[in-house]
């Protein structure tokens, strides 16, 4: 022991083991509670009730710093963690309960600013939890910071887990029971009888071991009102069609319902989130007679229109990327289709149409010519060999909830200018995409992305649309896009056709067809180079609507509506302002006058001075942090693809690896630390531009190989970044205390926090905006500002102690 440790080796590991587990608790609550909120709300709603949610880490901080000035000391230190952590381990449960009996409330703003107040009680009580830790013993921040950092990267794995055994509810009572265990165990820190927090924190314990066994064994088992939200898809077939959920499966990446009805027996949808609706049919396994609902999909969806005209050559293998219920399988296969390779990536979604084989006629089970895959569409694509005489993608839904930032992480690259490459080069000579949309604007943006792509490729504009298809049924779209040019007799069919099916012909495109008013009169002018691409996207755009092409470094396909979304606004503009009031709070409180004036070894203004060096210090190391992370999510996607996987080993190797930078943190000496942050603030600047110079390469480079290897990979990429990035703020922490201003350490963490925030707005701001890689460069600045504020104390006479 450091004869300036105030612990006892005893209380030492106590310390140590409950920020441990509330840690733990905390990354666990935040993943699951993104997986509840994506059953509650529509996507973009999540990140803002998220958003709210996590500005409580920095309020929590804010405040202690405000409102509890002086630090604890002696027994009291671990009398107030076990309080605190207490209250957190209830909250996290009962803020779930109480959500659920509160149910859904319209207007739906009054709807997230209710689950945005109730969510922020557990985020602040761990923010007070730990601005209060670190104030009490900054000079052990290296271990506290590094088992915290620990904590989180094994609770990002241990949720998944979790939640793909106990469900999205179930998985909140365990995380409260876990965290009272470390309320228990910071109460047995102290060296007294502290009988009162003790039995405080027994009574959490017990209380939440039996809310979990309770809801275990079935006795009390709360359902999220998942039917109530009218903006998702389910709430229609409850309401609307009398629907009833007959099966649901909860796993980390969402919650799949089948719903059954009783006015159509040979129909079942089958729901992600209570969306992204997938049609699952009754079919007895004969292709020739596949039954009345089925033949009727021949006339009224539009997905079958193009097997019509699909030559016996051109139909020899097919790539179903999103099969859901199996609805395009069976299109594919009344099509003539002769081998179809179906590449889901909802886990559950598959294993229920397996289940169900006696309703489907095993369409994923039973039939030679039809593989099943659990994989993500293009990360599949990407590793094959194989070309495909088509690839279909229907009414892909992309935009979901995946993740603990909401909407950072709900886009995939399925759909842009380069997948459209990838869809191409899989294709056969005589190939065709088949793309089914659910609007005009979709389709128009598919068709700037092609030709976006295709001009790449060498060929020009008018060239382009002869390989363009647009079918209208004026529910849905199709959009066909062959490898070469359509021949001008299947043109004349498929128009022919077009008009015999009722469909809508003024949305519709066909090249070689020039008659005024006989299609989209636009894109007919589009064909006949009457008007650039660019015309095209300024006539959309003046509608309200942005119809650009996107990139794998900005995949937000589904981003139709002009400008930054409003959800992302709000969240940027309020948090800025909070950060803002985060940073000049204590000086209008008084704080650090009457600090400076308590002190009689430094000059009034030094220590104000230093204040807000460390105040913009920690702001740009939250800032930065989320930056890095939701940064370089999309791009680890796309090597591993499964999102949820991605999410826990991207989180694994950048806290587990920053942990350990944390724990390492500790040898430096008082005199050096200044010189080791900027050191280390420069080297995580060095490794984010060579991450985005040769990142691309090298995870080109690994997709090739299978998963195990990628996986070693993605740990071996990512941990030594994560190790430098924990070296600053455990240090950031001491160097206050070495200064003799620990009193605004919890300031320091209130402004941390709130940043955090502003950088998760601000990473998908500018990736929507210009893309992830310019978003990373971003961070490499934040950590470069660091790198400055702590250069000029090196080199100013009088400033070192």
């Amino acid at each position: 022991m450091r004869k300036d440790d105030p612990l006892n080796r005893k209380q030492l590991q106590i310390l140590l083991t409950s920020v441990f587990l509330t840690s733990l608790g905390l990354i666990a609550f935040e993943i699951a509670l993104s997986r509840f909120l994506s059953v509650l709300l529509s996507y973009h709603f999540v990140f803002v009730v998220l958003s709210l949610a996590l500005l409580g880490l920095g309020l929590g901080g804010m405040f202690v710093h405000l409102f509890r000035p002086q630090i604890p000391t002696g027994e009291n230190r671990f009398r107030v963690l076990a309080f605190v952590t207490s209250l957190l381990s209830l909250a996290i449960p009962f803020s779930i309960i109480l959500i659920i009996q509160i149910g859904y409330v319209d207007p739906v703003q009054m709807n997230i600013l209710i689950s945005g107040v109730v969510f922020l009680i557990p985020f602040f009580l761990c923010g007070v939890l730990f601005a209060e830790a670190y104030r009490m013993f900054p000079v052990l921040s290296g271990r506290v910071y590094g088992i915290d950092l620990v904590g989180a990267a094994l609770g990002s794995f241990g949720v998944i887990l979790f939640l793909n055994l106990l469900g999205g509810i179930r998985t909140h009572f365990l995380i409260g029971l876990v965290v009272s265990l470390a309320a228990v165990l910071f109460a047995f820190g102290g060296r007294g009888e502290d009988q009162k927090g003790r039995v405080f924190a027994g009574i959490g314990l017990l209380m939440l071991s039996a809310l979990f066994v309770i809801n275990l064994v079935g006795v009390y088992d709360p359902h999220i009102p998942i039917g109530k939200n009218p903006t998702k898809e389910i709430h229609d077939a409850l309401s609307s069609f009398k629907g009833k959920i007959v099966e649901t499966r909860w796993s980390a990446f969402g919650r799949t319902d089948v719903v059954a009805f009783n006015e159509y027996p040979d129909h079942m949808d089958i729901y992600l989130d209570g969306t992204a609706g997938s049609p699952m049919y009754r079919f007895e396994g004969n292709v020739s007679e596949p039954g009345p609902e089925i033949e009727r999909l021949k006339t009224t969806f539009p997905g079958y229109f193009p097997f019509l005209f699909f030559k016996e050559e051109e139909k020899e293998s097919a790539l179903i990327i999103g099969p859901g219920g199996g609805r395009d399988v069976l299109l594919a296969l009344m099509g003539g289709v002769r081998k179809i390779t179906a590449v889901e990536v909802n886990k559950d979604q598959v294993e229920l149409v397996r289940k169900y084989s006696a309703f489907n006629g095993g369409i994923y089970t039973d039939l030679s010519n039809v593989k099943t895959i659990v994989d993500e569409g293009r990360n599949f694509l990407k590793r094959q060999k194989e070309k495909y005489d088509i690839i279909m993608l229907s009414l892909p839904v992309t935009n979901t909830s995946r993740s603990l930032e909401g909407y950072a992480l709900t886009e995939n690259f399925l759909i842009t200018t380069d997948s459209m490459n990838d869809y191409l080069d899989r294709l056969t000579d005589e190939g065709c995409l088949v793309f089914v949309g659910h609007n005009d604007a979709e389709i128009l943006r598919l068709l700037s992305i092609s030709l976006t792509a295709l001009k790449r490729n060498g060929i020009p504009q008018p060239d382009g649309m002869n390989r363009i298809s647009i079918v209208s049924s004026g529910d849905y779209l199709v959009f066909l896009l062959k490898k070469t040019s359509f021949e001008p007799t299947t043109v004349l069919s498929m128009y022919q056709a077009l008009n015999q099916f009722g469909y809508d012909s003024g949305s519709s495109y066909f090249p070689y067809i020039p008659q005024a008013g006989a299609l989209n009169p636009a894109l007919v002018a589009l064909s006949g180079g009457k008007i650039s691409l660019e015309d095209l996207m300024k006539m959309v755009k003046e509608r309200g609507y942005d119809i650009r092409p996107v990139t794998d470094n900005s995949p937000f396909f589904y981003k139709i509506e002009k400008g930054i979304p409003k959800a992302i606004s709000l969240v940027f503009w309020s948090s800025t302002m909070l950060w803002v009031l985060t940073l000049f709070a204590p000086p209008l409180f008084g704080k650090w006058i009457s600090l400076a004036r308590d002190s009689h070894s430094k000059p009034k203004g030094y220590l104000g001075q230093i204040s807000m060096r460390f105040a913009v210090m920690f702001s740009m190391l939250g800032m930065g942090f989320m930056l890095i992370e939701i940064s370089l999510f999309p791009k680890f996607v796309f090597l591993l693809g499964h999102p949820v996987l991605s999410l826990a080993v991207l989180l694994f190797s950048l806290l587990g690896g920053a942990g350990m930078g944390s724990l390492w943190s500790g040898r430096f000496a008082l005199g050096r630390i200044d010189r080791a942050m900027a050191t280390a603030s420069l080297s995580i600047v060095a490794m984010i531009l060579g991450y985005v110079v040769l990142l691309p390469m090298i995870l080109d480079y690994l997709l090739g190989l299978n998963l195990a290897i990628r996986l070693l990979a993605t740990v071996l990429i990512l941990a030594p970044l994560g190790f430098s990035l924990g070296i600053p703020f455990p240090l950031g922490i001491r160097s206050l205390k070495e200064k003799e201003m620990e009193k605004h350490i919890p300031w320091m963490w209130g402004v941390n926090g709130v940043s955090s925030v502003v950088g998760s707005a601000m990473a998908i701001w500018i990736a929507i905006s210009l893309g992830f890689s310019e978003a990373l460069l971003v961070s490499a600045g934040c950590y470069f500002v660091i790198f400055l504020l702590l250069v000029k104390p090196w080199t100013e006479k009088g400033v070192k102690k």
